[in-house]
């Protein structure tokens, strides 16, 4: 009984050595990433548009685990998948700068299309793997911007046309008279 005691108690201090290793490892890969992208703000239905997003930073690496960068392109209003794509950094990724493509079609209507990019970096062999470094929303307006003015105020409209009509009115009627002479 007492053996078994030993043995339980060496297999949890075990496990607690080896968990608190783990968390050590991974507390933190990089020191400084920046992420950008760069894309149309303004695109025609159904057109095919190129989202390209630069991942460039200094991470701790020891040669040994192997690093990529992943950008999935997601659309804003039902979370799918429209792209994902990767690229290698390598083992060494002291000093990197990638930039990774996605493509995706616009709807077919003009509207404001919401894109979600979310951008990972990834440690192969190592225990944390894949890692979340940003989540951006951008906007690419598909078809014309329609104009504010006629966007959703059509009093306002009418009370601005019949306020101006008035105004119109009112100088030709001031210099009518004066013609006369």
């Amino acid at each position: 009984m007492t053996l078994r005691l030993v043995a339980c108690l060496m297999l949890i201090a075990a496990i607690l050595l080896v968990s608190t290793s783990t968390s050590t490892a991974d507390a933190s890969l990089c020191s400084s990433v920046n992420v950008s992208s760069s894309y149309p703000h303004q695109a025609s239905p159904l057109q095919e548009v190129q989202v390209a997003t630069t991942v460039a930073g200094s991470c701790t690496s020891d040669g040994e685990d192997y690093f990529s960068a992943r950008v999935d392109l997601l659309d804003g209003a039902t979370g799918a998948v429209l792209s994902a794509n990767s690229v290698k950094i390598g083992y060494n990724a002291t000093n990197f700068s990638v930039t990774i493509q996605n493509g995706a079609t616009t709807p077919s209507t003009n509207q404001t299309w919401t894109l979600v990019v979310n951008t990972y970096l990834i440690q192969a062999g190592a225990v944390s793997g894949q890692s979340l470094l940003n989540s951006t929303s951008i906007n690419i307006q598909i078809g014309a911007t329609p104009l504010p003015e006629f966007q959703n105020s059509t009093p306002v409209l009418l009370s601005f046309v019949f306020a101006a009509t008035s105004v119109i009115l009112s100088r030709r009627r001031a210099i009518a008279p004066s013609t006369l002479n």
